[in-house]
């Protein structure tokens, strides 16, 4: 207990001498040489999916500029065996070079097939893009094989997380007719995915002894035996940005439209201005009042009380991030007006109230100008630009469960319009009932919103007690509090009955109690 509360204090100290260091120059995280995300386009979202009802597995994939896929968008479905392309890089023309100015040998494509084209009619070919060939040759060469879609594995190693669009060829060949006439004749997707969704997709069955080596026994190479393959348009999928320190993240349309508005309706009254005070109920640190200007903070109690939006919302983000939602917080709302910003912070509690493994940042809207999330501290810094629905997924601990400082994080300031963001936390241990059930009963008849008495009391008991046993008094009490209420409440109704059902009786009585009262 002792060493995590030193381990916090040691990080609050340095998180506010950074932010010192920072304060005098804040203008300047505008300036920075950013790398900007999110780089993929929605349109071009794709996903292959494989397993039951009961456990589904997915990965993320992104169509090419050419094929049916780039006309028929989200109606484009596939469903089949995933054949590993012989030769894997589908280099059965002969290339030898990997230069982008080299001419597309049509001859050679027209009747080029694979080594195994007896496995691949109407499978899915697994291939490769390690030989250089262009994405009309790796297409045609697939089709030739007959082969209902093609999914091309980038050998990126160091940037094992990259995908991107195929073109067809190259920009200064696209313009030859001959070449636009075979990438018009390409009737099967074809998608791409990572290096490291090849390794999950090739090693999806494979099983290993307790040493970690592959029994030989696995079925289709570790793969799946049946996967599908559809558009991600409208559905969410993930954009990688940085796989370690910090481990950071983009879900695309995490959130309908209409679900994002909704949140701003329930919270567009109930936000106050907010100066850095400490409210560890919420999830919110205490920070230096110059490091927030001009936001409004609310917090919205749901708990076990949300209606089917807010239980469908929980479910999918269950369901798309493999974390349980008994582990979710409530939903914290910022407005950010013209002007507003928010200066480098991490999301840290008190690990002794609650460890915040993991922090969703939602934009709720995107029609306003600047007020970008930056991580500036790492090489190269980050900017995340807005898009709405879209889930910014950052892991406050590292491995190790040890907390990772490069999460370190600011909003830049909101230039024209208003910002409305909402922030969900992961816990490492499941919401306590008093979160769940008794906080939100208590905020109910105020839409959501937490009585000031009761942030008081919680606060008089961590002042009186600390944070761990202050936290435990006061989750017992406001679970116990709401049953002594309606113990009452009852109590009463009960009284009130007994002396209309028995008005003789309860006369009586009274004038029995006024003639003690004479003697």
């Amino acid at each position: 207990m002792v060493r995590e509360m030193l381990c916090y204090f040691g990080t609050y100290v340095l998180l506010l001498s950074i932010q010192a260091a920072y304060g005098s120059r804040y203008m300047r995280l505008d300036r920075l040489n950013y790398e900007e995300f999110p780089t993929r386009d929605p349109e071009t979202a794709a996903i292959i999916e494989w397993g039951n009802s009961a456990i589904i597995s997915a990965l993320d994939a992104t169509v090419a500029q050419f094929g049916p896929q780039a006309d028929l968008g989200a109606f484009f479905e596939v469903e089949g065996l995933p054949v590993l392309s012989d030769p894997i890089d589908g280099n059965v023309i002969g290339v030898r070079s990997r230069t982008t100015g080299r001419s597309l040998d049509t001859e050679a494509l027209k009747n080029s097939v694979l080594r195994n084209v007896d496995e691949m009619e109407g499978n899915i070919a697994i291939m490769t893009n390690s030989a250089g060939l262009f994405g009309v040759e790796m297409a045609m060469v697939a089709k030739n094989s007959g082969a209902a879609a093609l999914i091309v594995v980038n050998t990126d190693h160091d940037n094992p997380d990259f995908i991107y669009s195929m073109s067809a060829t190259n920009e200064s060949d696209e313009s030859n007719d001959e070449i636009k006439l075979y990438a018009e004749s390409i009737d099967i997707p074809i998608v791409m995915i990572s290096l490291s969704s090849g390794n999950v997709l090739t090693s999806a069955t494979s099983e290993f002894d307790e040493n970690g080596v592959p029994i030989d026994n696995n079925i289709n190479y570790g793969m799946p035996e049946t996967i599908r393959l559809y558009a991600g348009a409208g559905r969410p999928f993930f954009e990688d940005i940085s796989s370690e320190y910090p481990i950071l993240y983009l879900i695309h349309h995490l959130l309908e439209e209409e679900e994002c508005d909704s949140i701003i309706a329930s919270a567009e009254h109930k936000v106050e201005p907010y100066n850095g005070e400490e409210n560890l109920l919420e999830g919110t640190e205490q920070l230096p009042a110059n490091t927030i200007h001009g936001i409004e903070r609310t917090f919205l109690w749901k708990g076990m009380l949300k209606g089917s939006e807010g239980k469908g919302i929980d479910e999918r983000m269950e369901q798309v991030t493999g974390f349980p939602k008994e582990h979710f917080s409530d939903f914290q709302i910022d407005k950010y007006s013209a002007g507003s910003h928010h200066r480098p912070r991490v999301d840290q509690v008190p690990i002794d109230y609650g460890n915040q493994m993991v922090s969703l940042y939602i934009f709720l809207n995107d029609d306003y100008e600047g007020g970008e999330v930056v991580f500036h501290t790492v090489n190269p810094p980050i900017k995340l630009r807005p898009r709405k629905g879209m889930a910014i997924v950052f892991h406050n601990s590292d491995q190790n469960a040890e907390f990772d400082i490069s999460t370190m994080h600011a909003d830049l300031a909101v230039s024209k319009g208003t910002k409305w963001m909402a922030k969900k936390w992961v816990y490492a241990d499941p919401i306590t009932p008093a979160r769940r059930i008794a906080l939100p009963i208590f905020a109910f008849p105020f839409g959501g919103k937490l009585p000031t008495m009761l942030l008081t009391f919680h606060n008089f008991l961590l002042e009186k007690f600390g944070s761990a046993q202050g936290g435990i008094f006061f989750n017992k009490l406001v679970v116990l509090l709401p049953f002594l209420f309606i113990i009452s409440i009852v109590s009463i109704i009960d009284s009130i009955s007994r002396r209309e059902n028995n008005p003789k009786e309860s006369k009586e009585n009274k004038q029995t109690r006024r003639r003690k009262k004479r003697d």
